[in-house]
């Protein structure tokens, strides 16, 4: 009998299953083809559903849990890359209203020149500018990129329109977003410094300063003491410039997740735990180096639930979208009966 109860409790346990859910923006954007934007009001749909029929909890308990292979069944964690301003306003009220812990991981170079990011900077050049030379003919790394925008060099409301319904590399219903895929490839791999050279040559084309659009800034110092000021709220690390990690030699990965690291430990006066990987991209060293950072728990971009069996340094998550909340409530039970 004894024998029996004990197996049930075992079978219980091992079958627990969490989500870690991934977040980057709660505001309405016209154009995000990458769909990293989750609209306030769908934000506080989904919200109210996770308080319904999921256990909020913060990423650093689904953690310890994970360690002690404790792992509560229907636990959900909200985490939010990148630090985009649009978390302080939008999010942080809404996550108060329903009490729902949440990690914002920050790139911390962003955060202290208010630089927007290489990927929305491109977008704000290539796809959002209203009036464009009619040949682009510029050299990133070592490729020659040339373009005819003489249909396009002038962004009609049309044009506008069907940029608006575009999902990156799913399809691509205008040349603007052609090359703005086509650099983004070549980009995404670079280091911060060859990006910023590749941007500023994209600039002098397009006869634009450095100046960007506000709500493609990111959270201040000042934002992130007012976040962790409230215990719902925890801050993680995400490197420095938000590099591709596992493209990157270990020196310059190194210099990337320790600086990011430490310029938070001062910050916030005590040390930083969680860290997510950018782009979910990274390997071996990566992982050493987080692990010998001390960072206890890691996340990445790789789909799956959590459980006790899973390594804290590889925590699977789930991208969410701006659902309603009929949608993103089978989305969740979908994610959750994955095996």
């Amino acid at each position: 009998m004894i024998r029996t109860w004990l197996n049930k409790l075992i079978n219980k346990t091992s079958a627990s299953k969490a989500l870690i859910l991934m977040y980057h923006r709660v505001d309405t954007l016209p154009c995000d083809p990458w769909q990293l934007a989750v609209s306030p009001a769908h934000f506080e749909e989904q919200l109210a559903v996770i308080c319904q029929n999921w256990r909020p909890i913060s990423l650093t308990k689904l953690g310890q849990d994970v360690a002690r292979r404790s792992v509560e069944d229907r636990s959900i964690v909200l985490t939010f890359d990148d630090g985009y301003i649009d978390n302080f306003v939008h999010a942080k009220p809404l996550l108060e209203k329903y009490k729902v812990p949440a990690t914002f991981f920050i790139a911390t170079q962003h955060t202290e020149s208010q630089a927007p990011f290489w990927w929305d900077e491109l977008q704000t050049i290539l796809v959002d500018t209203p009036k464009l030379p009619e040949l682009l003919q510029v050299l990133i790394g070592d490729e020659l990129i040339t373009a005819d925008l003489s249909n396009e060099a002038t962004l009609t409301p049309m044009l506008r329109e069907k940029q608006n319904k575009w999902t990156a590399c799913v399809n691509t219903p205008t040349e603007r977003c052609r090359i703005y895929e086509q650099i983004w490839m070549r980009l995404k791999t670079m280091s911060a410094h060859n990006q910023q050279v590749q941007m500023a040559r994209l600039r002098e084309w397009a006869g634009l300063s450095q100046d960007s659009p506000a709500a493609l800034r990111c959270m201040t110092p000042d934002h992130l003491h007012q976040l962790v000021s409230n215990p719902l709220f925890t801050i993680g690390s995400h490197t420095m410039n938000h590099p591709a990690l596992g493209e990157r030699p270990a020196d310059e990965q190194s210099s990337e997740i320790v600086g990011g690291n430490q310029y938070l430990n001062n910050l916030m006066g005590k040390s930083v735990e969680l860290f997510a990987y950018p782009y979910g991209n990274y390997n071996e060293t990566s992982v050493s180096l987080v692990k010998g950072e001390g960072l206890s728990t890691a996340v990445t971009t790789e789909e799956g639930v959590i459980t006790n069996r899973s390594n804290p340094l590889r925590m699977s998550r789930y991208q969410v979208c701006d659902w309603d909340s009929s949608t993103f409530g089978k989305k969740l039970d979908a994610w959750y009966s994955h095996q």
